[in-house]
């Protein structure tokens, strides 16, 4: 049975050949054997997007590569489009607004074969907002949102490849940390990930994620809060929660999402100890 592949990037990744996080997403997806799609429906600006993203994807010498237009909703239900998909093993959602790719491939012919081609072992990857989208709930916009206080902040459903977590990017640059908190304040249930740009979160099955990239990936695990009082107070008021685990991961560590546990901590501190200088 082939590996469910995610590849969640914080955006403005550095787009060349040496990257690690596009080298890694062209290994998982075959290498020279992989077929590329690229949708950059998100984008203000998609035929740009494309543009950049033929130019990088082309030095790894692809088998194919495709970028599909999707500029509204009966573009993903055509037929020439979903024959497109049927042989693609590297499916790459771009930036700028995820309700608009929410918007226009919700519900179609397009995202239920997307879902299906994932399942049978697809790598889906997206950065910035292509990211965002991928969990089943997203973030999609701040109304007159303030820091720690109730309201403001609006969340819908996203493309549906992974439950129970929750996608923010740009993180440590856009300082977003509060929006998340106040995401998990609203459901403990679901797991907040910040990404920083140039990095990304490799997640195998739903269940094994790990960190690459130059930055740091936070996770806000709300589950064992032993007080919250978002639901109390009146929109616009702060709310208190406690007992919230807050976990910084970087490149090469791991985490459990099942089990809400970082994992690879001790080879890491092992790697760090090697590059250590020694004293003199």
């Amino acid at each position: 049975m082939k590996k469910r592949i995610l590849i969640a990037i914080g955006g403005k990744e550095r787009k060349f050949s040496e990257s690690v996080i596009f080298k890694t997403m062209l290994q998982l997806a075959g290498g020279s054997k992989a077929r590329i799609i690229v949708i950059p429906t998100a984008s203000a600006v998609p035929e740009d997007r494309g543009a950049i993203y033929t130019k990088l994807f082309n030095e790894f010498s692809p088998a194919s590569l495709d970028v599909m237009q999707i500029g509204n909703r009966p573009d993903a239900s055509d037929e020439d489009t979903l024959k497109l998909v049927s042989d693609a093993t590297l499916v790459m959602f771009g930036g700028g607004d995820q309700l608009r790719l929410s918007s226009i491939l919700g519900g179609t012919p397009l995202l239920a074969l997307l879902r299906e081609k994932y399942k049978s072992g697809c790598v889906i990857a997206g950065t910035s907002a292509g990211a965002a989208a991928i969990p089943q709930i997203m973030i999609f916009q701040n109304n007159r949102f303030h820091l720690y206080r109730k309201g403001g902040l609006e969340m819908t459903q996203g493309l549906g490849f992974i439950r129970n977590v929750v996608l923010d990017t740009h993180f440590v640059q856009r300082s977003r940390i509060s929006r998340l908190i106040h995401t998990v304040a609203t459901n403990p249930g679901l797991l907040g990930i910040g990404i920083e740009e140039n990095t990304a979160l490799v997640i195998e099955n739903e269940h094994d994620a790990r960190c690459i990239g130059a930055g740091t990936v936070i996770i806000v695990d709300g589950r064992e809060a032993d007080f919250n009082e978002i639901s109390e107070v009146d929109n616009g008021k702060p709310f208190a929660i406690t007992g919230i685990r807050y976990s910084v991961l970087t490149d090469g560590l791991a985490y459990d999402l099942a089990q809400r546990k970082v994992r690879g901590v001790d080879a890491a501190r092992t790697r760090r100890t090697l590059l250590k200088p020694a004293a003199e």
